[in-house]
C-alpha cells in the first residue's frame, strides 16, 4: 500500500491547495481548504498532513507516508481527489 501514492504528487497537490484553497482548521490546526481536501503542516514544517474523503494522510521526511482509512473504497476516493486537484489549472 505504501507505493499506491507518488510523494511528488502530494507535495503538488498541497501547494496548489495551500496556493488556492482558503484557510481552514483542520484536524491537526490551520491549514487550508481546496475541492474537498484539507492540508497543514507539522510545527517544524517537516510533516505535511492530508484529509479528506474519511482518510488521513501524513507525508514525513525522507517522503514516506502513513495513510489511515476504513477501507480501499475511502483510500481510491482520495487518490481520484488528489488526481482532480493536481489535473486544476
Amino acid at each position: 500500500m505504501q507505493n499506491l501514492i507518488d510523494a511528488k504528487l502530494l507535495m503538488k497537490v498541497f501547494s496548489k491547495i495551500e496556493q488556492q484553497g482558503e484557510p481552514a482548521t483542520t484536524p491537526v490546526g490551520n491549514g487550508f481548504e481546496l475541492a474537498g481536501m484539507q492540508v497543514a503542516t507539522g510545527f517544524d514544517g517537516y510533516d505535511l498532513y492530508f484529509f479528506a474523503d474519511g482518510v488521513s494522510l501524513t507525508l514525513g521526511f525522507h517522503q514516506k507516508y502513513h495513510i489511515d482509512a476504513q477501507s480501499e473504497a475511502q483510500i481510491d476516493a482520495f487518490i481520484q481527489r488528489l488526481k482532480q486537484i493536481d489535473s486544476r489549472s
